[in-house]
């Protein structure tokens, strides 16, 4: 009887692994030797670079440190250059402490203000990003140059239709400036010079108000701390160094967000933030120009070419004065 054969089951066959896909060599990049490498040559050629100037270009170095003598202009590291400006044109609280703290929180809180996902890290994101970033730039540029040389009164002739005060006239009416140049010299002359009467008020001698709880009674003091000191409020002063600063940087900036909006550039969240960091990134740079190039001395607004600095009564080096 015949026994039909039959093949004995092989052993079962491996499954077979597929290799994981070879990333894209554009899709990933390696600290070594993509960045390490790169930072490295360009600090080498940064390096070279100095030591070439250093070799055919002297160093405007002064004396050195005299403390009983003060360098005409003494000027910030070039870093708070925007401040030190900024100073020259609004009260120092706000130029040195609350604008710069409002815009480190302002950078803070962009991610909590635009919670949009699309187009996460990339550069110039939305549709009109690009225009969006060029016309704030050279309009927060082109403004910020315009509000100085307002204010170092380059436009003095704009204010020329002011009349000047009459002598004698105790309560003046319409507005007028008091005797000197004709026209504003700086925005600072509103608070000196301005003259005008509301009623028996005159602008600025009475318009000056004690700080609430100023001169409080002995009995009522705590441990005889008298906080405010006889301290007034200078509404002259207020409206001259605080509030037409911040009224005219916040009207600028609603001004361009709107003009964005209106051509319909600007359509979100996110083009909003990009207007403002722009625009405040625009007037920071600026603001460094012109405090590093365009300060002389007594920090007066003067071409570059004609910067010099008083380097005191001390024997002076090569190139000072």
């Amino acid at each position: 009887m015949a026994v039909e054969a039959r093949e004995r089951p092989g052993p079962a066959p491996r499954p077979t692994t597929r290799p994981r896909p070879r990333r894209e060599r554009e899709e990933e990049l390696l600290v070594w030797p993509d960045l390490v490498f790169v930072e490295f040559i360009a600090a080498v050629l940064f390096l070279l670079t100095f030591i070439i100037l250093s070799v055919f270009v002297n160093a405007p170095l002064l004396n050195e440190a005299n403390t009983d003598i003060t360098p005409n202009p003494s000027k910030a590291p070039w870093y708070f250059l925007n401040l030190q400006e900024l100073l020259l044109h609004m009260d120092k609280a706000w130029a040195g402490v609350i604008l710069p703290t409002m815009f480190l929180g302002f950078l803070i809180t962009i991610p909590y203000m635009d919670r949009r996902t699309e187009a996460q890290g990339v550069w110039f994101g939305t549709r009109f990003a690009g225009r969006i970033s060029g016309v704030t730039a050279f309009y927060s540029m082109a403004v910020t140059w315009l509000l100085i040389l307002f204010d170092a009164a380059k436009f003095e002739r704009l204010t020329r239709f002011i009349p000047t005060c009459p002598p004698g006239d105790g309560h003046p009416f319409p507005p007028c400036f008091s005797e000197g140049d004709a026209g504003l010299g700086s925005t600072r002359q509103l608070q000196t010079r301005l003259r005008f009467s509301v009623g028996d008020l005159d602008w600025p001698q009475d318009f000056s108000f004690p700080v609430p709880f100023n001169n409080m009674p002995d009995d009522l003091l705590f441990k005889n701390l008298q906080l405010w000191q006889d301290m007034r409020i200078n509404l002259a002063a207020v409206m001259t160094e605080q509030v037409i600063p911040l009224v005219t940087i916040a009207f600028l900036t609603v001004l361009i967000v709107y003009a964005l909006f209106r051509i319909g550039w600007a359509r979100n969240s996110r083009d909003v933030m990009l207007i403002m960091f722009t625009g405040a990134m625009a007037a920071y740079l600026t603001l460094t120009i012109v405090g590093s190039f365009f300060r002389g001395q007594g920090q007066e607004l003067i071409l570059p070419t004609d910067l010099q600095v008083d380097c005191g009564t001390l024997a002076a080096p090569p190139g000072c004065p």
